[in-house]
């Protein structure tokens, strides 16, 4: 995993919340609302059959001697406080109720099934009802199976997508870091987006930040999907000596570059991981 300048505007769009907006509202209903979850990174995706299709999505702790990982919430260029485990809910309240999630067909190589599967300890852990589709955004890296040397490619995040019926009951209960838990500032009327970043805590050059992310990838199979591993595994590639880093930090933004004169923000750093983690159908419950 590393770091790439990915920029949100916050100016050219003024931010207006869904929750208590009379005027937002009334819009709503008249052109259809839209959640987005963003999950960067490596977070496993679970639909749950037994539990009318809800998600379960989860980002396990790497290993002891393994680089690190760290949290970031809604495009923050600081990451929440280290060594804390965070939960959330988005509440079905207000949101279209889906039979099952329509999924991307470029997610379909890492779209897999298991009726063994757990948890465990997670840096962050999500409850989500089922969404319309799930979806995916930027270029997907070319990866290759231990079994049978099968090429792929994978992408470096999930997109979940809501409709909402009720933008006055939408809520995400935040846990730890405190309530209500408002929307990404880079959300627009309409369509409310939420962020969820999982990244490294210390730069690593390309060929490094890539190995890391293709054995925390194996990692998560073993421990949360032992039926998938040995079908699954990638192969690790061997690290190079290119060096790339690149520090977080912030700078001027804009949404609309042909825009005349447009006023600037400063807009983070997001975390943009080298894969996300693998997408599960069951129909069990997690093992404890």
């Amino acid at each position: 995993m590393d770091r790439r300048s990915l920029l949100k505007s916050l100016a050219a769009i003024p931010f207006v919340s869904v929750l208590g907006s009379c005027e937002r509202d009334s819009d709503d209903r008249k052109h259809g609302a839209t959640v987005e979850v963003h999950l960067d990174g490596a977070f496993a995706l679970v639909i749950q059959e037994n539990k009318e299709n809800s998600l379960l999505a989860f980002s396990p702790r790497p290993k002891a001697g393994e680089d690190q990982h760290q949290f970031y919430f809604n495009g923050s260029h600081k990451p929440e406080e280290p060594g804390k485990a965070y939960q959330f809910k988005l509440s079905p309240q207000g949101i279209r109720r889906e039979k099952k999630p329509e999924i991307d067909p470029g997610l379909n190589d890492f779209s897999f099934r298991t009726e063994k599967w757990r948890v465990g300890d997670s840096l962050v852990t999500i409850e989500l009802p089922a969404p319309k589709r799930i979806t995916f955004a930027g270029h997907r890296s070319p990866v290759t199976f231990v079994a049978g040397g099968r090429q792929a490619f994978m992408p470096t995040n999930h997109i979940l997508e809501y409709e909402v019926e009720d933008p006055r009951r939408l809520k995400l209960e935040c846990g730890s870091i405190g309530e209500p838990c408002a929307a990404a500032a880079d959300s627009f009327p309409g369509v409310t987006r939420f962020f969820f970043e999982i990244g490294p805590k210390k730069t690593l050059d390309y060929e490094l930040s890539h190995a890391h992310a293709i054995r925390f990838f194996n990692e998560i199979l073993v421990d949360s999907f032992p039926e998938l591993a040995e079908k699954y595994k990638l192969v690790v590639p061997q690290g190079g000596d290119r060096s790339a880093q690149v520090a977080p930090h912030v700078m001027p933004a804009v949404f609309q570059y042909d825009a005349q004169n447009p006023p600037l923000r400063n807009a983070s750093y997001i975390i943009d991981c080298e894969f996300s983690g693998p997408l599960v159908d069951t129909s069990a419950a997690p093992m404890t």
